[in-house]
């Protein structure tokens, strides 16, 4: 196809043990804040996804990583509860415009995710992303780390 780079779709055995270890920085709380920023820029998938599951991701590139073009990364950005209101406002608006009111499955966690601000909740809320009963009203349902 023209205009698209394609990578051969087998690795060297360097290349694999490489992105294995990348997986293994990615996943460890240790590793600096300015690692992780590069880490969540890697073309290996798990090397971003496992980026976005860490705990001390800093917000800017967890926003990076809610936008990214791989459906399993975008949702572990998501689930984790770092991620900044802008990323979070920006993937209910993508959802919107992909699904209307037909889905609402990014939107249902958002409603409760903690840096949702009030304004994003109520906007959900009246569009119905929170299907919870009525003494929920959108509070948030992610544990306190």
């Amino acid at each position: 196809m023209i205009g698209l780079v394609t990578r051969p779709a087998v690795r060297t055995r360097a290349e694999r043990l490489s992105g294995y270890r990348r997986v293994l920085e990615a996943r460890s709380p240790q590793t600096s804040v300015d690692r992780l920023r590069v880490l969540a820029t890697d073309e290996v998938r798990p090397v971003r996804l496992w980026t976005a599951r860490n705990p001390a991701t800093p917000a800017d590139a967890l926003d990076r990583l809610a936008r990214d073009c791989d459906a399993s990364v975008r949702w572990n950005a998501l689930v984790n509860p770092l991620l900044p209101d802008e990323a979070l406002s920006w993937m209910a608006e993508r959802e919107e415009g992909e699904h209307g009111s037909r889905w609402f499955h990014e939107r249902s966690l958002i409603v409760h995710h903690p840096n949702a601000s009030e304004g994003l909740r109520a906007e959900l809320i009246a569009a119905g992303a929170c299907r919870c009963p009525e003494w929920c009203s959108g509070r948030s349902t992610f544990a306190a780390r």
